[in-house]
């Protein structure tokens, strides 16, 4: 009967601590006007969220460690770097790229909003 309760206990402590960091994984934030980011998981090691930008939206200056950035949907995004030509970056659902640690300036230059996951690696 001990193995029992202690079983029934392990398992209602364990789903407690999975609904805890699941609730804690998925806040959302809006920086800038039209982008909305959901922390996925966020740890010593990777930061994994879901950016999702309304037409036209800015993300406005902000770094990023080397990351990858993978399209939920279609993007069409303008990107500039300072010191660098500005450039319109797109990306086909599905398709992933690959950055460097950056500082830069983000627009959704398309007429449907973008999501996109962006993990980076601290």
């Amino acid at each position: 009967m001990k193995n029992s309760m202690l079983m029934k206990f392990s398992f209602v402590a364990i789903m407690l601590f999975i609904n805890v960091h699941n609730m804690n994984g998925q806040t959302k934030m809006e920086s800038w006007p039209g982008v909305t980011k959901k922390v996925l998981t966020d740890n010593e090691k990777v930061s994994v969220a879901e950016v999702t930008f309304a037409p036209g939206a800015v993300a406005d200056w902000h770094s990023h460690p080397q990351y990858s950035v993978y399209a939920v949907t279609n993007v069409k995004m303008k990107t500039e770097i300072k010191d660098k030509e500005t450039v319109v970056v797109e990306l086909k659902s599905g398709q992933v790229g690959w950055s460097e640690a950056v500082t830069h300036k983000t627009t959704n230059v398309g007429k449907k909003p973008f999501t996109v996951i962006v993990t980076e690696i601290k």
